[in-house]
């Protein structure tokens, strides 16, 4: 889940956790483990480790983390080597690692036990300010490294195959107050993230060798989550209370790999430029959307007759959904966008090798906003229920388009729903409303199909007929327009005309 990803930006590999800017009131390096150690707890959590205080310094060795994970997922156990608190007189402690240390990590699930051992090598520095249940965190690095030094599945040693992750340029700061309301806020970048995967498979002895490349990531997350038994029941993270802000943006992209199938070499590759996700959670509404733009794919194998060569200007999609139960309508939203869709002239001449057909960028436009009443909680929905959560009652089509070989189709329109007649329209709920829809070369693209053989003459007259009956002559040569209206006696018209 997305809230699983909010939880690694402040807490996975420690590393996170420690970071902040500085503040001038006092704090020990005893508060400062003691507040680590609440904060992990509160999501669930069992933390045991050996202490030893030197003078100013507190060294905490043997740390273990462990935690039940929901229902048959099993215990997730995370073994850390030293952590060092180091008072620096001035009302503040600095958090140390090892220049190199290993980190064991087991998942123990009745589907599947994995466990292995990572080395993880950094400069990361970290300093701890504030007070002891309010601390502010600064972090920087110039480099971490973390690679997989040994994998077993199943009790069965995974040989030849080297996972490792390289972070460079890497700060940020934050702040976490612990309490009954847990809260966080704070800010990272990085300047790169590599990730290498390479080895054989240990079933069929393939090779394979994947790279990728994340540049300029820029993160912020802002919440607050209730006390509660997170690892167990993850709907707990919906209690009253609870908040999620936050998201990331990233320059750009790139992945690379070879591999082999069925004795046949094959590759993949993928660029993109930049991109962006955002999340706004809380106990009643969830919403979320990401943008990537600029990207191409480039696929080749031995399954693959032909290399799949696809690009396009802009992928995004984005959603909000109310997820309480309310009396009143509540508003929801869904927008996706594929535009600039380009494929190769290889994948082209496969079905049209005449260029028949224009070879214009693809756009798929889609953006919805409406009212809808939730009728029950939807993260604690039954879902053994037969009953609806809840009722539809007004949609917007503020755009609707697509683009592809030289026609498009565009609409706009708005509808409101009578939840009380479930009869005129066959168990929905009854629409008023109308939908204006605008058609161009629709006619010069059958033509087109027809040329080419994909479409028989006599479907293509069978559409012509069928779209004369919703539509009427536009202001081109091949334009159309038609209005589909419902109105409240439940009938549907079609430029004025009845269809229903």
């Amino acid at each position: 889940m997305q809230i699983a990803s909010s939880r690694i930006f402040t807490s996975t590999a420690l590393a996170t956790v420690f970071c902040a800017q500085s503040a001038f009131a006092d704090v020990s390096a005893s508060d400062v483990w003691e507040n680590w150690q609440s904060y992990m707890s509160s999501y669930g959590y069992e933390i045991s480790a050996s202490e030893a205080q030197s003078g100013d310094t507190l060294t905490i060795s043997d740390l273990v983390m462990n935690i039940q994970m929901p229902e048959e997922a099993g215990k997730i156990d995370i073994k850390w080597g030293t952590l060092t608190f180091v008072e620096n007189g001035d009302g503040t402690v600095t958090i140390s690692l090892p220049a190199s240390q290993p980190m064991v990590f087991r998942s123990d699930s009745p589907s599947e036990k994995v466990s292995a051992i990572m080395d993880v090598a950094t400069d990361l520095t970290m300093v701890a300010s504030g007070e002891k249940d309010a601390l502010k965190y600064t972090y920087t690095a110039d480099a971490l490294k973390i690679a997989v030094t040994e994998l077993v599945v199943d009790d069965e040693k995974i040989e030849n195959v080297d996972i490792a992750m390289a972070v460079a340029g890497m700060s940020g700061e934050s702040e976490l107050l612990v309490g009954e309301l847990t809260k966080s806020r704070g800010t990272s970048t990085i300047e790169t993230t590599d990730i290498t995967v390479k080895g054989t498979d240990p079933e069929s002895g393939a090779a394979f060798d994947f790279a990728a490349t994340l540049s300029g990531l820029k993160a912020n997350v802002d919440s607050a989550f209730p006390e509660g038994a997170y690892s167990t029941d993850p709907m707990a993270f919906f209690a009253p209370g609870m908040m999620l802000v936050g998201g990331y943006t990233f320059d750009g992209m790139t992945v690379a790999g070879n591999f082999e199938e069925d004795g046949a070499p094959g590759s993949v590759a993928v660029e993109s430029g930049g991109g962006s996700f955002n999340i706004d959670m809380s106990d009643s509404k969830m919403a979320y959307d990401g943008r990537l733009a600029n990207m191409t794919i480039n696929v080749a194998g031995a399954d693959i007759p032909v290399p799949i060569d696809v690009s396009f200007g802009e992928f995004g999609y984005g959603f909000s959904l109310p997820i309480a139960a309310a009396e009143a309508a509540q508003d929801f939203a869904f927008n996706l966008t594929l535009a600039d869709l380009e494929i190769s002239e290889l994948l082209w001449g496969m079905f049209d090798p005449a260029q028949v057909l224009p070879r214009d960028p693809a756009t798929l436009v889609v953006d919805l906003v409406g009212k809808g009443t939730v009728l029950q909680d939807l993260m604690t929905l039954d879902e053994t229920t037969d009953e609806m959560p809840g009722e539809l009652n007004a949609l917007t089509i503020r755009d609707l388009r697509l683009n592809a070989a030289g026609a498009s189709v565009e609409g706009s329109g708005d509808f409101v729903f009578d939840n009380t007649d479930l009869e005129s329209f066959d168990g929905l709920p009854r629409p008023e409303g109308a939908i204006d829809i605008k058609i161009d070369g629709v006619n010069g693209l059958m033509d087109k199909l027809i040329q080419m053989g994909l479409l028989p003459e006599e479907q293509a007259m069978g559409a012509r007929m069928m779209m004369s009956m919703f539509t009427q002559p536009g202001e081109g040569d091949d334009s159309l327009s038609s209005k589909i209206e419902v109105n409240e006696q439940g009938h549907v018209l079609a430029n004025g005309q009845r269809l229903k």
